[in-house]
């Protein structure tokens, strides 16, 4: 057996293997003068190669390592191209093949483009054409690959947001009364007690301590009855959420068919109502381009609430000078609107990952509460997304909220996706 002809070539430009595979290319070529040839063309690309002499040294190289592309020659001895390429289809259907032919014959060429090659070259071989096709060629692959690494991973998404589905509706009361209702009513109570008020019993225990008597008055001090009063107002928020979040609970909710398109008008609206927000933290809101309409059956005014609460959650928790992304697709019968952020780099958001399926969850918070966003929060305590998982269900339709990572932009970021789901009526 020949030895074949090893050599490499390292780029030094970044960008110009971003969109390439990192396997090198083997050329298989019987010729030395069509051999340093295409050596020559792959330095010139910028792109890793080795040589082998015929079709059998090929097979056995392609055994003991991956390629990114196989470039062959259609004439050789012991084993010509066609051949290794029916053989190395058998051993990786995945591989994709460039050929070289002195024969330029349409029928040639057909026959060539029925073994499943990527293109093929006509010789005698022109530098200038052969580099621009095998930059193609490899842009092609490296396409390829990323496209097979997504649907891996849509796959296992899929499969992991069935079994949680599962989960939860293996937990779900089928009475009238039912969990989330219970976890609110007694949080309520609780509250309404006196109990439970960590920073305006702390608050009341500073004034027992600085109080002072003036003719049968209490004097304390103003800075101490301001933080009172400001507390005070916190709590009248969580009792009218509380509120809110119980009525939402026993309401029945009506729904009417619309078009999408209504649907998305809502979108906007609800922009608007977060523009101080926006502005103060330099976020920008990118909204959907969408031409294709479907039907949806829904409640509007609970799918503005559901819509509000995503993006209040989003925005309070979106790093400063980001973009806030809405897309709307269309999945397996179902209308899908999805809000992706960028996540504040913390501490908090290194938990995210393992605990995003408890997000739902009544009272469920991995954030401590955003000040500024206070009064945005219609639903507190960490109950809006319990609610806009409650209001899906009541829709048929569906909620999920995941980590992932952004690789859009020049370094890797972390991002939140939350996604609604509305089946779509005929």
């Amino acid at each position: 057996m020949v030895e074949p002809i090893y050599t490499t070539y390292t780029s030094v430009s970044k960008t110009e293997h971003q969109r390439r595979p990192k396997e090198p290319i083997l050329i298989i070529e019987d010729k030395k003068e069509n051999q340093v040839l295409l050596e020559g063309i792959c330095k010139r690309v910028g792109v890793a190669y080795e040589v082998a002499e015929n079709g059998k040294i090929a097979l056995e190289m392609a055994k003991n390592r991956s390629y990114s592309l196989y470039l062959v020659d259609l004439m050789m001895p012991v084993m010509d191209g066609k051949t290794f390429i029916a053989e190395q289809r058998k051993f990786d259907p995945r591989s994709v093949f460039m050929v070289q032919t002195a024969i330029d014959q349409t029928e040639e060429i057909i026959e060539i483009m029925k073994m499943g090659v990527y293109d093929y070259l006509i010789k005698p071989l022109h530098v200038e054409i052969v580099a621009d096709r095998l930059e193609k060629a490899l842009e092609y692959v490296y396409l390829k690959r990323m496209e097979s690494v997504l649907i891996d991973e849509e796959s296992k998404e899929l499969k992991s947001q069935l079994e949680w589905l599962n989960y939860k509706e293996s937990h779900r009361k089928t009475n009238e009364v039912n969990s989330e209702l219970n976890s609110i009513l007694n949080l309520k109570t609780t509250l309404m007690q006196g109990s439970g008020l960590g920073a305006m019993t702390t608050i009341i225990d500073s004034i027992e301590k600085m109080k002072t008597v003036e003719n049968g008055n209490y004097i304390i001090p103003k800075d101490f009855w301001d933080l009172l009063s400001e507390n005070q107002e916190h709590n009248k928020t969580m009792l009218k959420g509380l509120d809110m979040a119980v009525e939402t609970i026993q309401s029945h909710i009506q729904l009417s068919k619309i078009t999408s398109d209504e649907l998305l008008r809502i979108l906007p609206e609800i922009v608007k109502e977060f523009q101080k927000e926006t502005e103060a933290k330099e976020i920008k809101i990118n909204l959907p381009v969408v031409k294709q309409t479907v039907k949806l059956e829904v409640n509007l005014d609970a799918i503005r609430t559901i819509i509000h609460e995503i993006f209040t959650n989003g925005l309070k928790y979106s790093k400063p000078k980001s973009n806030f992304d809405i897309f709307v697709t269309f999945v397996d019968g179902y209308f899908c609107l999805s809000a992706k952020n960028n996540l504040i780099e913390d501490d908090y958001a290194k938990q995210l990952t393992v605990s995003e399926k408890k997000l739902v969850e009544p009272f469920y918070r991995i954030h401590p509460p955003v000040e500024s966003f206070h009064h945005k929060e219609k639903f507190s305590l960490g109950l809006g997304l319990t609610m806009v998982d409650f209001l899906l269900h009541k829709h048929n339709g569906m909620f999920f909220i995941r980590n992932a990572i952004d690789h859009t932009t020049e370094t890797k970021a972390s991002c939140v996706i939350a996604e609604i789901f509305l089946p779509i009526q005929s």
